[in-house]
């Protein structure tokens, strides 16, 4: 299905990383472990877009959220959210990238090199060692992000980027990056 489906009665609208809206039947998302096995028969076929989404599936290096502009509800196997019909769920790749502790809130796009300068404040969750900023568009090339932060966090999983994937890399539009505050004096381990 492309990118502009419809909603059909009884469905929720999967919006993969690479853009597709995909309708999904409400009871395929009675929870995050029966959603999950449904991405992955939706990514069976082996056409390029399929495989780079089972690769980040199979590595682990996505999530699921709810995109409302301004919230952002994520949807794990500890937070499940009753799901609507009508809910557009969207799938992320998530990327992983240093910042130093006294940098604004700034991104530089993963795929286009563009340093997007957010002017919105972040949203502090009481408790929470996260502050996430809602969900924006690259200035540049328009993919979606979301960011958020990770005081004590001190690993790093590493992106690949090897020539093979860069290519596949244009067709995610929907991403997630943890940014993983350093401060002077700490050092981080690449997995």
């Amino acid at each position: 299905m492309g990118p502009s489906a419809t909603h059909v009665a009884g469905t929720v609208t999967l919006v993969d990383a690479t853009g597709y809206h995909h309708a999904i039947s409400v009871d395929y998302c009675t929870s995050y472990q029966q959603l999950n096995m449904m991405l992955r028969v939706l990514f069976e076929p082996d056409v390029k877009e399929a495989r780079i989404q089972r690769r980040y599936i199979d590595e682990g290096k996505y999530d699921l959220c709810i995109d409302k502009g301004t919230q952002v509800i994520p949807l794990t196997s500890r937070k499940w959210s009753s799901i609507e019909p009508g809910t557009n769920i969207v799938m992320r790749v998530t990327i992983q990238q240093k910042t130093w502790s006294g940098s604004g809130i700034d991104y530089k796009c993963h795929f286009c090199g563009a340093v997007n300068r957010l002017g919105i404040t972040s949203v502090e969750y009481p408790g929470s060692k996260r502050r996430v900023v809602c969900s924006t568009d690259c200035q540049k090339c328009r993919r979606r992000f979301q960011i958020t932060r990770d005081k004590n966090k001190h690993n790093i999983r590493s992106f690949n980027s090897d020539s093979s994937h860069v290519t596949d890399e244009r067709l995610i539009r929907n991403f997630h990056v943890e940014q993983i505050v350093c401060h002077l004096g700490t050092s981080l381990f690449i997995l």
